[in-house]
């Protein structure tokens, strides 16, 4: 799914392509678009010096497969927090159920731990992604963030 070339590795095409479609859905300006870009590719720096064991300069689905588990996050939390900035448009401190949409684009279902209004706080937005990138298990709500639909 991070895969975004298809070329069976992870590489920085893939995570710019990722990061393209998420500025593009969210219909982000500039300056918007440029801080999604740059945390992508502090995570995808943090992904090259922790998964590349090999130094071939991508990372094989068995390099992610035995190493995403245990990566450091300092870069992959920061990224949370830029998508979540990004998509609280409203500046209200949650994301709600519209902006949720927006940045998930389609198949919406809220299977993120809600505030009693309905919207998604930072700390469950954030848990819930470091989870899904680190595979350490699904996440249905951020699958369709990776899917054509």
């Amino acid at each position: 799914m991070l895969d975004q070339t298809g070329d069976g590795t992870l590489n920085w095409p893939d995570l710019a392509a990722l990061a393209r479609e998420i500025a593009s859905r969210l219909d982000l300006d500039a300056g918007g678009e440029a801080v999604v870009y740059d945390a992508f590719h502090g995570w995808w720096l943090e992904l090259r010096a922790a998964l590349d064991t090999d130094g071939d300069g991508v990372i094989s689905l068995r390099e992610y497969a035995e190493g995403s588990a245990n990566l450091p996050m300092p870069a992959l939390t920061k990224l949370a927090n830029v998508l979540f900035d990004v998509t609280d448009t409203d500046h209200s401190g949650t994301i709600s159920a519209e902006e949720y949409r927006r940045l998930l684009h389609t198949g919406f279902s809220h299977e993120l731990a809600t505030t009693p209004e309905g919207d998604v706080s930072r700390a469950a937005f954030t848990t819930e992604f470091l989870h899904f990138m680190a595979g350490r298990r699904p996440a249905p709500a951020w699958d369709r963030l990776t899917t054509d639909g």
